[in-house]
């Protein structure tokens, strides 16, 4: 009793190919897939935008205009700290301070500036504070710059 043996490989190769095999294509774009959802998250929760203030090539406007110049800087302690005209102030003392003088603060103009370390949320802060307190004439305060 003689057993047949048949080589399987060669019934195949007398056959064309009609099967793509697709199993390397899958491995790699689920390499690909694991890898982009993990770098995404990293890459989009860690970087941050860097913005410089922008600078202005206007002519610089006449100081003795403005009669009140709002400042933000940063103390010794690297909080925000709000000047009006020099001096330090905070928020109730200045709603407190223009609740006594009793004229429209429409028509005033005013300027505020802040350092360029100084976070956007803090400058907004203070440009809704005096939104509120009646201040419509608010210029931003950037440094001049020569054009070249």
């Amino acid at each position: 009793m003689a057993a047949a043996l048949t080589n399987s490989y060669a019934s195949e190769e007398d056959s064309p190919l009609s099967e793509i095999n697709v199993t390397p294509l899958v491995d790699v774009i689920l390499v690909l897939l694991i890898v982009f959802m993990i770098t995404v998250p990293v890459l989009v929760t860690t970087a941050r935008v860097e913005v410089n203030v922008p600078d202005t090539y206007a002519l610089p406007t006449d100081q003795n205009a403005t009669t009140l110049a709002f400042t933000l800087k940063r103390n010794s302690l690297g909080q925000p700290t709000l000047f009006l005209n020099g001096q330090a102030t905070d928020e109730t003392a200045l709603r407190k301070t223009f609740a006594e003088r009793g004229t429209p603060m429409a028509n005033l103009p005013a300027s505020l500036s802040a350092d360029r370390g100084i976070e956007y949320g803090a400058v907004i802060q203070v440009v809704d504070l005096l939104e509120s307190l009646g201040f419509h004439k608010l210029a931003l305060e950037t440094r001049h710059v020569e054009r070249r």
